[in-house]
């Protein structure tokens, strides 16, 4: 009664636009625990440049969502955390921390969305920027001024034009490729670029990245030779002029890209055509199982689809079971989409057994262990592309309900988890609901349930109201 009965003091103001509502809401953020600058500049920031760096950020931190709402209860456990708590996202593991660019004070202060703004900018604009405070506020519409006012238009079409998704992609590739060669080396960036770990220093992250990015996407090439890429990159941190300090002007940065992306290109070679359904899901991979904690009716996960008693056997039961799953994702809800992943155990056991019997060293990420399906291709004496084109089969055969049925196999992807192999079958909600041989399922957290007959009313009323 006594919380109840408490009078909270009220300051109403009126305003005539939503940019006079940002300024107040960064002027009351100035004072106090004083916000950082990066803070301020998104607090108020909506538009496609924000948003991306917003999406690409929250990814490698790997505090991502499937969706911008989130239930107060669960947001523990996508936030970031350290060893003393049970839950979240450890921090000494995040990409930032790990490789030596930031520290841990400074992804508090959001300095690696200030990393990921000034790569975004540098990605999608013709006319290369600097790398400085005053850009980044310009990008983010914090500053005022024609010029400044210029120079937000400039980012914001350079990003529209591009698309969120498309720059998010393109990022993502980079990343990933990054993250191969780093666990190729067995080193950090720091230690690879300089041998031992130096401070933390960010630009150098910049330079090699936007290096990568340039053969990678700009040139449309691949590498051709991992190792060789792993020897390009050692010690080359040398060879990388970079300021200390202060202001990086945008020729000088350019000129250091360049540089470097010319000191790696003998590992690259033509690209033989970018496949996005067979490219390395690294970073979408390890979102997807973080993602699976707060969204569990959306995801499921095997170890693969051969029984694990020794006889090399197809489980039947299983791949119709996965099937089901498909369709009971599907039926959550209008607009929801999920996947089931084959290839990752989700429990200590099964990745235990499967070691035991075909001698897979299970690679973990989190409470899971990808053991990817190189093993059952090997096991029963097909390639993993015949043993794609018979999953592909045997999907547009089986008894889901169309359209679902042609949605799942022109959407089953073949991707690469480090070494690992991982088959993704995809599914969305159709425009009404799916059924498996004329049965209807739904998932309810992690358990997949047939929806009585006394229910269906109620399950294609749902559809109807698009809830």
């Amino acid at each position: 009664m006594a919380i109840a009965s408490y009078t909270i003091p009220l300051s109403i103001y009126e305003f005539a636009g939503d940019g006079e509502v940002d300024e107040v809401f960064r002027r009351i953020n100035s004072g106090g625990r004083k916000l950082s600058r990066q803070e301020l500049r998104i607090a108020g920031s909506t538009g496609h440049f924000a948003q991306a760096v917003r999406y690409i950020a929250s990814k490698v931190r790997g505090d991502v969502s499937s969706s911008d709402e989130l239930p107060l209860n669960e947001m523990k456990k996508i936030s970031i955390t350290n060893r003393e708590l049970d839950y979240g996202i450890d921090v000494d593991e995040m990409f930032w921390i790990k490789q030596g660019v930031l520290t841990k004070e400074q992804v508090r202060e959001s300095r690696d969305e200030e990393v990921v703004a000034d790569v975004l900018a540098f990605m999608t604009l013709d006319s290369k920027p600097p790398s400085r405070s005053e850009a980044l506020d310009d990008f983010f519409g914090y500053s005022e001024g024609e010029g400044s006012q210029v120079r937000y238009e400039q980012i914001e079409i350079a990003t529209q034009k591009h698309s969120v998704e498309v720059v998010a992609s393109d990022f993502q590739r980079v990343l990933d490729q990054l993250k191969l060669t780093l666990s190729r080396s067995d080193k950090t960036l720091g230690q690879l670029l300089f041998g031992s770990q130096p401070p933390r220093a960010p630009r150098y992250f910049q330079v090699v990245f936007l290096a990568l990015h340039k053969l990678i996407v700009v040139q449309n090439q691949e590498v051709v030779d991992q190792d060789q890429l792993v020897k390009l990159m050692d010690g080359s941190g040398k060879q990388i002029t970079v300021p200390e300090g202060g202001r990086w002007g945008a020729d000088d940065r350019e000129r250091s890209v360049n540089a470097t992306a010319g000191i790696y290109s003998a590992a690259f070679g033509p690209s033989q055509g970018y496949d996005p359904a067979r490219v390395r899901w690294i970073t979408q991979m390890e979102n997807i199982l973080t993602q699976s904690y707060t969204e569990q009716a959306s995801y499921d996960f095997k170890q693969g689809f051969l029984r694990l008693d020794g006889k090399n056997s197809f489980d039947e039961d299983s791949f119709d079971k996965i099937l089901k799953t498909l369709a009971g994702i599907a039926n959550i809800r209008k607009g929801v989409r999920g996947y089931v992943l084959v290839g990752v155990a989700d429990t200590e056991a099964d990745a235990q057994r499967v070691n035991k019997l075909y001698g897979v060293d299970p690679t973990p990420f989190d409470r899971f262990f990808i053991t990817g399906v190189e093993h059952e291709a090997t096991a029963l004496n097909k390639s993993l592309d015949d043993l794609f084109m018979e999953l592909t089969t045997r999907i547009k055969s089986s008894n889901l309900s169309e359209p679902l049925r042609d949605y799942v196999a022109r959407n089953v992807k073949s991707v690469r988890y480090y070494n690992k192999t991982i088959f993704v079958f995809e599914t969305s909600a159709q425009s009404d609901p799916s059924n498996f041989g004329g049965v209807f399922f739904i998932r309810h957290g992690n358990q997949l349930s047939e929806v009585p007959t006394s229910q269906y009313g109620e399950l294609f009323k749902r559809f109807l109201a698009g809830m």
